[in-house]
């Protein structure tokens, strides 16, 4: 059993909650608009570089590979060094790395920029989960997990639309929108440091009671040595499960814009109007999956079950993407992509809970070994969708069918495999 914490402790107030709830959704907003910049300007980049789709896919893998890395080195230095000084400050250099990305003239340094940026931004996650494992209790959890992963959304439905703008104004201006993303680090940065207190980062961890559905139990998380980390059923369990829905969502990502414009015909006003909209369904579906496990709670199901629950739901929407890949232009293939915006995104609040329970002093190294894994699979999937598209087009679909499948499997190993937690 876990440690019995004191009834008396004192909890955050509702205000500071939202107020820090607010600056996590920052914070990953400027994650994904940082990414967006490059994506939604995909073919001018094509263009000025005289890039083919395979060197494009190179640009992007690259990012992917400074992502796995930073997720060791950054899962690390979360749960060693106090993250009220870590997080603010890999904001500001992942801020720089999408400044300088309009300042390059070469392939050479664009990929060395996007490699930096993807580096430092997956700091972002560790230090933002072990915020929410520390301030929110198991029930509300998942909800605050949403609200920071919300701010994905609101990146990329707001990064398309300064793009558009840019573009109608002067189609030369592409680079602006690099730095205009990137000057908004040091704001964030101030922001957190007005809000959020060391002591705010030392509460102990609550774990989730998988055996009933009450949820005013108050137990401390049973912690295990990080070596045993990579022995539990649990870190195998949650690898696959990321992998299977991190490879939809990126896929989606780094190859929509170009998938309509190239084999739908699609022009680029329409495009970057189309991806506000995408995303901004993704908004609305991670809010809603967080709020579906409250709102089961309440009635009474047990937080694991609730979790189980809007993963199964949220998947099957997901999934559409299967049917979308061979629908022709028209209502139905736009329809298609925005059941799988609702459901997509609403997938990870579930999967960073789950990935919460595992451990609270390692709680870095385990998400960070994850993202690691995970990244470092999508660094040779997005060379090879390129080297695969340029060989023969007509294969777009099949990929995206296949990418479709991920959160079917994700689902069915969650509920077959996830098992117990270990007692002493």
């Amino acid at each position: 059993m876990g440690k019995p914490l004191a009834a008396n402790q004192d909890e955050p107030s509702r205000r500071w909650c939202a107020a820090l709830l607010a600056v996590l959704l920052f914070a990953t907003l400027l994650n994904y608009a940082n990414r967006f910049t490059f994506t939604q300007n995909a073919i001018p980049i094509q263009e000025f570089f005289g890039a083919n789709e395979q060197q494009y896919g190179e640009v992007a893998s690259l990012f992917g590979l400074g992502f796995a890395c930073g997720g060791l080195v950054f899962g690390i230095l979360a749960d060693t060094v106090s993250i009220w000084i870590l997080y603010p400050l890999v904001v500001v250099i992942w801020s720089l790395a999408g400044f300088y990305s309009a300042e390059v003239e070469s392939l050479v340094g664009l990929k060395a920029c996007r490699f930096v940026l993807g580096l430092f931004e997956a700091g972002h996650w560790p230090c933002a989960l072990r915020t929410t494992q520390r301030v929110f209790r198991p029930q509300f959890r998942t909800w605050g997990n949403s609200i920071l992963q919300s701010g994905a959304s609101l990146g990329a439905v707001l990064t398309p639309q300064l793009v558009l703008a840019l573009y109608v104004w002067d189609p030369g201006m592409w680079r602006y929108a690099f730095y205009i993303v990137g000057a908004f680090g040091p704001i964030w940065a101030i922001s957190w440091f007005s809000i959020v207190r060391p002591s705010h980062l030392r509460r102990p961890v609550i774990q989730t009671d998988e055996t009933s559905a009450d949820v005013g139990r108050s137990e401390e998380l049973q912690e295990i040595p990080f070596y045993r980390v990579f022995l539990t059923q649990r870190w195998w369990v949650l690898l696959a499960v990321v992998i299977c829905i991190n490879t939809l969502w990126h896929y989606v990502r780094v190859w929509m814009p170009l998938m309509l414009e190239k084999d739908h015909g699609y022009d680029r006003v329409f495009i970057q109007n189309f991806t506000s909209v995408y995303y901004l369904c993704t908004f609305f579906g991670s809010l809603v999956s967080g709020a579906a496990t409250v709102v089961l709670c309440r009635r009474g199901c047990n937080v694991h079950t609730s979790r189980l629950w809007v993963f199964a739901v949220f998947g099957l929407m997901a999934s559409f993407s299967i049917p979308a890949a061979f629908l022709a232009r028209g209502p139905l293939l736009l329809g298609s992509l925005l059941i799988v915006a609702f459901g997509s995104l609403g997938l990870f609040p579930v999967y960073y809970s789950l990935n919460q329970e595992i451990s609270a002093k390692n709680q870095g190294k385990v998400g960070g070994s994850l993202g690691f894994s995970t990244w470092l699979i999508l660094f040779f999937v997005h060379q090879q969708v390129g080297a695969i598209v340029d060989a023969n087009p007509a294969n777009r679909p099949y990929l995206m069918a296949t990418v479709g499948l991920g959160p079917i499997i994700a689902f069915i190993v969650l509920v077959a495999c996830w098992g117990r937690r270990p007692t002493r």
